[in-house]
């Protein structure tokens, strides 16, 4: 798990320049895409996040920003989490867990166990014993124990993957805003206007 550690910080550091990079080089803080049905309801934002377990920068994202705009909007804000496992092959079996967890209405308590586990608790997201163990101390089934072993999710996770490509998506978290807005800067600030302003169209 040390090496795996080791890894994901480098990441961290390379993906926060290439970021920083883009960033210069776009005037857009957003894009909307014409292609994409839009999904809003009046009174009502809904946020896709596109995440990988083992990208820190999701992590970071869930950890600050998410519970800021959570605290901001409350119930005017619904939040969505859609695995896309691009950091490593194995990326794909704490997503599984993730959506066997969502199933029996403890998905956002698993997301945050397996967050924990792995940059708190610097243990392996991706060792079945440890996602069990989780599970365990959750309260979770035994259908869920049977459903990481067999890999029932695994398609499930991987048509996630295909859905974040068809929105363009090449790197985590990516952020989807009312299904057709494709955040380029996944800053609070950002995310928190593009929100704001379109509530406030839904008062005029």
């Amino acid at each position: 798990m040390l090496k795996r550690a080791s890894i994901i910080f480098l990441l961290f550091i390379l993906t926060t320049s290439a970021f920083a990079a883009t960033l210069k080089e776009s005037k857009e803080s957003y894009l909307v895409l014409s292609e994409k049905k839009n999904t809003h309801e009046k009174g009502k934002v809904k946020m896709t996040v596109f995440f990988d377990f083992f990208c820190p920068h999701c992590h970071q994202f869930d950890t600050v920003v998410v519970s800021i705009l959570q605290r901001e909007f409350g119930k005017k804000l619904k939040v969505t989490y859609i695995g896309f496992p691009i950091i490593y092959e194995d990326s794909v079996i704490p997503l599984e867990a993730f959506e066997l967890a969502k199933d029996e209405g403890k998905g956002e308590e698993m997301k945050q166990a397996i967050f924990d586990a792995i940059y708190y608790q610097r243990k392996d997201g991706a060792n079945r014993d440890v996602l069990l163990s989780l599970a365990k101390s959750l309260g979770l089934s035994e259908k869920f124990n049977k459903g990481l072993t067999s890999g029932i999710k695994k398609n499930t996770v991987l048509e996630g993957k295909d859905l974040a490509k068809s929105f363009g998506a090449t790197s985590t978290p990516t952020v989807i805003i009312d299904g057709n807005v494709l955040i380029k800067d996944n800053s609070l600030a950002t995310i928190s206007s593009v929100i704001n302003n379109i509530l406030d169209k839904d008062g005029k």
